[in-house]
């Protein structure tokens, strides 16, 4: 009974495999191998497939002629070459064992190798090393050509961004997904939630890159956190650490992604490393994200009770199960929860009686709001100023990309490196002037805060003889415009004490003029603090 010649065939790219060439030469040898040996053969085609891997999770062909072996039914093996099994050496080490362990002989177009003799063992494992130092070159060649690639604006490998297609290995606006880009930037800048956003795509049909017509609220998410919709995405060499920053074609305006980015911010504040949703109840809860545990540093919560007592509770207890057991866990030693009309009343009449009785708070009212003609004069021509300074450096990043594009292609018809260095300068330049345009839209912001907080002393200032008149909602907002945060202390099973920490000195401050006898002189504003404290039974009801 004749023996078997089993050939083993393998190509490293799809190129190859479609070519057929390198696969049609290596059956071919293998066959004319088993004829001279007088064998009969049968062809193990493992087609395309990478030999960079340390195991064999992407040759099922070679697992399985493995098997075959240490089953006891092969006893000959062909490669065209070693480097056909592996080239990287653990795994060429495994495959070895096996053979030898099988006394199975392996054969080349040049002969048998004898495994089990050492200088074969030798050769062999110096070819090894060879063949596996020619992978790492033509996957590093592989590496700093992709690298080159995307420094010149070519796209970094799989699907682009929905909103964009592929021309010629670089990104361009796909015109009838990039309106629905628009579209739903347009739609979360307005005060539409990403659950919304959803239900309208669905109504119109709009479906996603896979050809799914329901969108998941994680891609609507990531799709308005996408910088490729502002005109450039960054791509990080995992090996070198190198981070590239590449332009492409801008689908949403800058002022529809400042937008965007202002509504995040407004429907969402970040808290340590947590991000927390803003307050959507309906009640508002006077004291609601100020008021905080003693004892654990979680917020006290209110829940609203149509036919009980309604109460504030600490954080932790309605955590407790949810979190046990896990690293958010926090122990806490309240026991008791607060009347929620009790405490919010006595908070009330305590921030009352501060600002009413405040010198400070009066002063500042004096100096931000009844001269704030001035001040709203300066501060509209700084406004004004910012806003025409980044009008200005946005039509020069415009104009700069446009020499870039220019340059970029008069670079490729002449391959001249002195056009690369002006390239390389004008991208230097852009990306400068970028992150000043941040940095002066951020100053902006910071102007924009500053008029809120003078809006809300002139809000309230011709208010605060009635102050009792105002809605709850009213109420809260003025209670934080005051006070930074209150702790709670539980003293005892029917005695808490009230920590009200106020964001300026108004506690307790004093007028003194610098001469009784000649007021004009002026005077100074003395002894104020931060802190009020208050003990008291705050589950009973509150009795005035």
């Amino acid at each position: 009974m004749k023996e078997t010649l089993h050939i083993y065939t393998r190509v490293s790219t799809t190129i190859q495999e479609e070519d057929g060439t390198s696969l049609d030469t290596q059956r071919d040898l293998g066959e004319q191998r088993s004829q001279k040996l007088g064998m009969k053969c049968q062809v193990w085609n493992e087609g395309s497939q990478s030999s960079s891997k340390d195991d064999l999770s992407n040759r099922p062909v070679l697992t399985q002629l493995l098997q075959e072996v240490q089953d006891g039914n092969v006893k000959h093996v062909y490669v065209w070459n070693t480097d056909r099994l592996s080239r990287n050496i653990q795994t060429w080490g495994l495959i070895r064992l096996i053979l030898i362990k099988n006394e199975v002989h392996l054969h080349t177009p040049t002969g048998e190798l004898i495994l089990s003799d050492p200088q074969t063992n030798l050769m062999l494992g110096i070819m090894s090393e060879f063949s596996q130092y020619d992978n790492l070159l033509r996957t590093e060649r592989f590496r700093l050509g992709k690298l080159q690639r995307i420094r010149d604006g070519g796209w970094k490998g799989g699907p682009p961004p929905f909103g964009y297609r592929l021309d010629e290995g670089e990104l361009v606006v796909e015109p009838k997904e990039s309106v629905w880009v628009v579209k739903i930037h347009e739609w979360y800048r307005d005060g539409l939630t990403p659950d919304e956003i959803k239900t309208h795509l669905m109504e119109n049909g709009v479906m996603t890159r896979r050809g799914n017509p329901v969108w998941s609220l994680g891609s609507i998410t990531s799709l308005l956190s996408n910088t490729h919709y502002d005109g450039y995405w960054m791509f990080e060499d995992g090996k070198s650490g190198e981070v590239i920053r590449v332009s492409c074609p801008r689908i949403c305006p800058p002022e529809l992604i400042l937008g965007v980015k202002n509504s995040k911010e407004k429907r969402t504040y970040k808290k340590g490393n947590k991000r927390e949703k803003t307050s959507v109840s309906k009640h508002p809860y006077l004291v609601s994200k100020l008021m905080k545990c003693g004892n654990c540093g979680l917020f006290y919560y209110g829940n609203i009770k149509k036919t009980q007592t309604s109460y504030y509770h600490c954080g932790s207890k309605t955590n407790k199960y949810r979190d046990k057991g896990t690293d958010k866990y926090t122990e806490c030693g309240t026991n008791r929860n607060l009347r929620l009309d009790t405490t919010e009343k006595v908070v009330w009449e305590e921030v009352k009686s501060v600002i009413g009785s405040s010198h400070l708070f009066k002063e500042t009212i004096k100096r931000e709001v009844l001269g704030e003609e001035r001040v709203f004069t300066e501060t509209k021509k700084d406004t004004d100023l910012t806003k025409k300074q980044i009008e200005r450096l946005e039509r020069e990043v415009e104009k700069i990309t446009t020499s870039i594009v220019n340059l970029t292609t008069e670079n490729i018809l002449s391959e001249s490196r002195d056009l690369k260095g002006v390239v390389k300068k004008l991208e230097d330049k852009r990306l400068e002037t970028e992150v000043r345009i941040k940095e002066l839209t951020s100053k902006l912001s910071e102007k924009e805060d500053e008029n809120r907080w003078i809006d809300w002393l002139k809000e309230y200032k011709d208010r605060l003889d009635k102050l009792d008149d105002l809605t709850p909602k009213e109420r809260q907002d003025f209670v934080r415009g005051v006070v930074s945060e209150i702790v709670v202390h539980e003293l005892d099973n029917q005695r808490h004490k009230l920590e009200i920490n106020f964001l300026f000195p108004y506690v307790g401050d004093r007028l003194e003029y610098k001469d009784e006898t000649n007021k004009s002189l002026g005077y100074e504003i003395k002894g104020g603090r931060n802190r009020k404290n208050k003990t008291l039974n705050l589950l009973k009801k509150f009795t005035s």
